[in-house]
Parts: C-alpha cells; sequence; structure tokens
C-alpha cells in the first residue's frame, strides 16, 4: 500500500494543520483552508494525541518537546469549519423567548423578595 502524500494548510489566522491525501486536502479548501508552505516556529499547529484522539493547537517550535509524550501534527477537527462552527444546541428560537418583563413587574417582583 502506498503511502498519501501529506499537505500543510492554513486557515489564514495563523493555524496549520497537516492533512494526509488530496481527497482531505480538497475537502478542507472550500472551508477556507489553503495549502501552505511548513509552519514556522511560532505559528499554531493542529496535533492530536495517540492514545485518545484528543487535539489541541501548539506553537509549531514546541511539537518536538511534545512528540515523545504522544502528540503529532494532524487536520483539523471538523468543527474548525467556519461555516458549521455553532453548536444548533446553541441557537436560540427568537419565537421561543419571552418578552422582557415590564418594569413594573420587575418593581413588583423586588417588593416581594425585599
Amino acid at each position: 500500500m502506498t503511502k498519501k502524500a501529506t499537505y500543510w494548510m492554513t486557515d489564514g489566522y495563523g493555524n496549520v494543520a497537516l492533512v494526509e491525501g488530496a481527497e482531505e486536502r480538497d475537502r478542507w479548501k472550500p472551508l477556507g483552508w489553503s495549502e501552505t508552505d511548513a509552519p514556522g516556529p511560532g505559528m499554531q499547529v493542529w496535533v492530536r494525541h495517540e492514545e485518545n484522539g484528543n487535539r489541541a493547537r501548539l506553537p509549531f517550535a514546541a511539537l518536538e518537546l511534545w512528540r515523545p509524550r504522544g502528540w503529532s501534527e494532524c487536520g483539523p477537527p471538523d468543527d474548525a469549519d467556519p461555516f458549521h462552527a455553532v453548536d444548533p444546541a446553541d441557537v436560540v428560537d427568537p419565537v421561543q423567548v419571552s418578552e422582557p418583563a415590564s418594569p413594573a413587574a420587575v418593581t413588583k417582583k423586588e417588593k416581594q423578595d425585599g
């Protein structure tokens, strides 16, 4: 089996990720990511822990310190998609939001609590 090519991608905000394969590279391009050169020491690189799968970002210069602890460069997490970054559970339906209390109702409540 041949190994897939890897590509450094950037989100344009100083964050980089290493993706494997042209298909993965092409999946991120419409989401605002683009190919870039290998990152400089101060750029933030996406990393993943080999045992638990957790992801984080850290300065590229620090990666060699973390590699023996199980961290390696990886692609961005799926929630790094700027067009789908909002959790649907956090979206409030404006129709369901109650009207704010009138000043008279607030004063009455303060008197009751008082």
